[in-house]
């Protein structure tokens, strides 16, 4: 990842082919190793091959609906592509550093690029931007993958100057309305546990927890 760690997903494993799928990676990757499993998986296997629980992230399901939360006094909200992309990036770089999980991240161009640009998830109307039109500063992203199984919300974030003042909550407000405008109502995302203020958010909008996520580390 970005941010130097090594995540390894387990994708139609047996529960018993962790470990020994974990250990042949190990010396290949000259850092802390992290696997990702679902809660209801048994970590028994990884436990006993030194693993240790790091974090959890919690799965939900929001239910989209009509955009009527107001745009605070004084901000814009921008489609991606209004934004040029060294900005973007830049952003994107300082709001993952009060993301559990992804402190340290920091984007190359060519990676950014194809995750953002030129990926098939990419579409510029679910992908707002709040801008602070006493600076022109970029301040916050509310940013929607289109995925073919479903809308996936990847971040809502804020700067830590420009919090508390409505902001997430309008943009993730008309983005939502964008989607239910499509007929999409529900959307996919994942928060870790300790991310109390995003649960907040989240539940008002009528967010509901549909699992959960295990992080797990051997240094």
């Amino acid at each position: 990842m970005p941010n130097g760690v090594c995540l390894v997903f387990f994708h139609n494993c047996r529960a018993d082919a962790y470990a020994p799928l974990a250990a042949a990676m190990a010396p290949h990757s000259g850092r802390p190793l992290r696997v990702v499993v679902d809660e209801s998986d048994d970590l028994s296997p990884l436990m006993g091959a030194g693993f240790v629980l790091e974090r959890r992230e919690n799965r939900y399901v929001v239910p989209t609906g009509p955009g009527s939360a107001p745009v605070p006094s004084g901000f814009a909200l921008v489609t991606a592509d209004r934004v040029p992309e060294p900005e973007l990036r830049e952003l994107d770089d300082e709001l993952r550093q009060d993301v559990p999980g992804s402190e340290g991240w920091k984007w190359d161009e060519q990676g950014f690029r194809k995750e953002t640009y030129e990926s098939s998830q990419y579409d510029p109307a679910t992908y707002l931007v709040a801008v602070d039109g006493s600076t022109g500063r970029y301040v916050g992203i509310a940013r929607i993958w289109i995925r073919p199984r479903g809308p996936r919300l990847g971040m809502i974030a804020v700067t830590r100057a420009h919090r508390r003042r409505g902001l997430a909550r309008a943009m993730l407000s008309q983005v939502f309305g964008i989607l239910h405008g499509r007929g999409l109502m529900e959307v996919s995302t994942e928060i870790d546990g300790t991310n109390l203020a995003s649960m907040a958010l989240l539940t008002r909008f009528g967010a509901r927890r549909t699992g959960s996520d295990l992080w797990l580390v051997r240094r």
